[in-house]
């Protein structure tokens, strides 16, 4: 009983009284620390900004390329700037305008005078103000180059800058006061015959209720048609040059002979200055070139009036037409006081008119030698001036010969 009881009350498994002992060791998955997973996931979305933000930083620099070469192209001066008017970006013509990127203007009054600081476009766009605004610049010479410039604020991440756009206006000012002055001479020299010609008319028709002479009457009549003409020779002249600049002129070309076509315009001249002395020279031999036989007696009875309106009536008038190597030469030359040499390279410029003090206004509009210029490029030609001050002036119209046998008719 006792040694069963030892049995039961002693441990079965040794002294220690431990416990069964442990089976053998297994293989056991081992999770990795919780901080190792943390710091790959950051790791990994470290990696992913990085890559967004270099593809962003590309992004932008790519866009900040585009900018530059817009900028680059765009002929107006561009300039942004802070709150504080400092400049932040600038393209090419407001760096040439202004003497470099980061220059300020220094714009000036209709007059050439500074503008207050406050009221310079840069000043004004740093306040964030929208507006429009016309300034002089000097140009190299010390004459005033206008401009305008346009500011707008821009709002970009909370940030206060603003942009100013400028644009040259002096080619537009310059046209403007062209277009004035223009319009003025052209309803001046328009309503001076028209309303010549109304009152010979009133005249000649209280003459017919009188019944009072016929010479009167002629007279009258004579005088009303000769302003009546001279109206219809200006709206021609507008006609002509609305015609040339819009590429619409027409020109019937067709071989002809120059030599009775300058007797027929000289004889014309002749007529309507009868105390006019013209001489002319055309030798017996025809002279033919392709051209259109209206409009080449045009430009010669162009250079006539023109004669005979810038010289006295004492002085005598040349025309000559020669053969010089594959050319026809056709000259009108007078003997009055001559151009003056800054004259000369506008004399075929529209609307331009040799000013004299000693000399009144001979009216017109200032197209003829720009029609005659435009008429002679119209036939292949040319057309030159040489004149003297104090012996005259020489035009000279140049124009392809054509071949006598193939010109002359069958």
């Amino acid at each position: 009983m006792a040694e069963r009881e030892d049995a039961r009350g002693a441990a079965p498994w040794g002294d220690g009284g431990e416990g069964p002992p442990a089976p053998p060791e297994r293989a056991r998955a081992v999770s990795p620390a919780p901080n190792l997973v943390v710091l790959r996931d950051v790791n990994e979305q470290l990696l992913i900004a990085g890559l967004r933000e270099q593809e962003l930083a590309a992004t932008l620099e790519a866009e900040r390329a585009q900018l530059a070469v817009i900028l680059a192209g765009i002929g107006d001066a561009v300039l942004v700037v802070d709150e504080a008017g400092t400049p932040l970006r600038a393209n090419a013509a407001y760096a040439r305008l202004a003497g470099g990127a980061d220059v300020p203007l220094r714009p000036g009054d209709a007059q050439g005078l500074p503008l207050p600081p406050t009221d310079t476009p840069q000043a004004r766009a740093a306040r964030g103000e929208t507006f429009s605004l016309e300034f002089t610049l000097p140009a190299a010479d010390g004459s005033p180059r206008w401009f305008e410039a346009n500011g707008q604020p821009l709002h970009d991440g909370g940030a206060a800058q603003a942009v100013v756009v400028i644009r040259d206006m002096t080619l537009t000012r310059q046209h403007r006061h062209l277009q004035d002055e223009f319009l003025a001479l052209a309803s001046h020299e328009l309503r001076t015959p028209l309303t010549s010609a109304q009152g010979f008319l009133d005249m000649l028709l209280r003459v017919l209720q009188r019944g009072d002479a016929t010479e009167r009457a002629e007279i009258y009549a004579t005088r009303a048609r000769y302003q009546i003409r001279r109206l219809g020779t200006l709206i021609t002249d507008l006609t002509d040059v609305a015609r040339l600049q819009g590429g619409r002129l027409t020109l019937d070309l067709t071989p002809v002979d120059l030599v009775p076509l300058t007797i027929e315009a000289v004889e014309t001249a002749r007529a309507h200055s009868p105390a006019r002395e013209i001489r002319i020279d055309t030798g017996p031999v025809p002279l033919w070139v392709r051209g259109d036989a209206g409009r080449l007696e045009q430009v010669l009875l162009n250079l006539l009036t023109n004669a005979i309106a810038y010289t006295a009536s004492a002085t005598p008038i040349d025309v000559r037409l020669r053969r010089v190597g594959a050319e026809v030469a056709l000259e009108v030359r007078d003997y009055g006081r001559g151009i003056a040499p800054a004259a000369l390279p506008l004399l075929f410029d529209r609307f331009y008119q040799v000013a004299r003090p000693d000399r009144p206004s001979q009216g017109g509009l200032g197209l003829g030698l720009f029609i005659c210029h435009e008429l002679v490029i119209a036939h292949s030609g040319r057309i030159e001036v040489a004149s003297t001050e104090g012996e005259g002036t020489t035009f000279t119209v140049w124009l392809p010969v054509l071949d006598a046998a193939t010109a002359r008719p069958d």
